[in-house]
Formats: structure tokens, C-alpha cells, sequence
């Protein structure tokens, strides 16, 4: 039953969303050049695992300086959910497959080839590269607009959303993909800085050892002891 249900999920957004998809592949596909080529390039790292895993293991890091402590957790928390609902749940679930494997014999093939021909092992639906990218923009937009730096919470936000517009003009995902991968993004960023919230509330008020172990534990105290 679930290969079934799976097969009609792809197929149902492929059929249901071809003429906007479509539409915005024409735009993506008109404004294509060589500079644009190497700016999604280089926005579609800030998705890739390559850039997402440092991020992770930084956030991991952040957790132990006490001033940093909320945004480690927000992000790392973050990436755990995005990658859950991403890549765990929905990839498998919809198994959409690849706009350039569709579309092998429409003239967008062509326009796919020229921009580089980038080819993923995992399926469409939703973008990983777009979850990765919101869910690590949103958790920092957060925390830094809560620590009022809002002018600066916008910057990964931009980044974001070039991310998302790279992997269409790529080519690698339909619009749709985006769409939902913008979604799960923010649904785990959100969640993740929320969760920290709540975590770095309950050590600050926690009336056991343990948590007032936590909450007092700061690399950097430690660091400047050994110097």
C-alpha cells in the first residue's frame, strides 16, 4: 500500500502543479547566462552538506560558551528536525523524481545541461538543499533578533532564499520543491529556536545540580584558566 500511495504523491504533484512549474522554469530558463550560472552556483552550497555538517558541528561547539550557548542549540536542534522531516519522512514518503530525469525530452534538457547537468542520488520532494538552508536562516534570525540585532537576522534570510531560487535555476528541483523545502525550513527553524528557548529557560531556573552544572558550564571561562 505505502510504494502506491507513495508513486501517486509524486505524480499527483508532477500533474497538479506542471503548468506553474512550467511556467517558472520559462523565467529561470530566459534569464539564463553565464554569471547567473555562477551565482547559483555559488548560493546552492549554503544548502549543500558540505556547508549544513560544519554548521552542525559549530552549533554543537556554541553549546558550551555560555554566551553563545542559545544559538547552538537553536541550530543545532534545528538541522536534526529539518533533516527528520526532510530527508527522513518526506523524501521517501512523496518519492518524486527529478525535474531532469521528467523532463529528459522537453527542450529545458538542454538548458539543464548548460548550466552544469548536476545530478542527486535522493528524490525531489521537498528541497534539502532549501530545508538546510531556511532551517539554519531561521533559527539565526531568531536569535539575533532576539538579541536585537535585527538588522543583521536578515542577512541569512537573503541567503536563504537565493539558495532556494538556485536549486530552480539548476534545475535539481520544480518550483514546488522549493516551495516545500522554504516550509519544512521553516517549521524546523522555528521549532529548534523555540525548543532552545525553552531548554535555556529551564537550566537557568533549574534547581538541581545538574542543571546548574549546565548552565554555569562556559568553555570560555575554562580556556582563559589554562592561559
Amino acid at each position: 500500500m505505502l510504494p502506491l500511495l507513495t508513486l501517486d504523491a509524486g505524480t499527483w504533484l508532477d500533474q497538479t502543479f506542471h503548468g506553474f512549474d512550467y511556467a517558472i522554469f520559462e523565467f529561470f530558463h530566459s534569464i539564463q547566462s553565464g554569471f547567473m550560472t555562477a551565482l547559483a552556483n555559488f548560493f546552492t552550497f549554503f544548502g549543500d552538506e558540505m556547508f549544513v555538517i560544519p554548521v552542525l558541528v559549530i552549533g554543537i561547539i556554541l553549546c558550551f560558551f555560555k554566551k553563545t550557548r542559545k544559538y547552538g542549540f537553536a541550530i543545532f536542534i534545528s538541522i536534526i528536525i529539518g533533516t527528520l522531516i526532510t530527508n527522513v519522512v518526506l523524501k521517501p514518503l512523496v518519492f518524486r523524481a527529478r525535474p531532469y530525469i521528467t523532463m529528459a525530452d522537453d527542450p529545458f534538457f538542454t538548458w539543464y545541461q548548460n548550466v552544469g547537468g548536476l545530478t542527486e542520488s535522493d528524490r525531489s520532494f521537498p528541497s534539502g538543499h532549501t530545508t538546510g538552508a531556511f532551517e539554519i536562516a531561521i533559527s539565526l534570525a531568531l536569535c539575533l533578533k532576539s538579541d536585537g540585532k535585527k538588522a543583521w537576522s536578515i542577512l541569512p534570510v537573503v541567503v536563504a532564499v537565493m539558495t532556494g531560487l538556485s536549486r530552480i535555476y539548476l534545475m535539481v528541483h520544480y518550483p514546488t520543491d522549493v516551495i516545500g523545502g522554504v516550509i519544512a525550513g521553516l517549521v524546523a527553524g522555528v521549532l529548534g529556536y523555540f525548543i532552545a528557548k525553552a531548554i535555556m529557560k529551564s537550566l537557568e531556573k533549574g534547581s538541581n545540580k545538574l542543571a546548574r552544572g549546565l548552565n554555569d558550564l562556559d568553555a570560555a571561562q575554562l580556556l582563559r584558566k589554562k592561559q
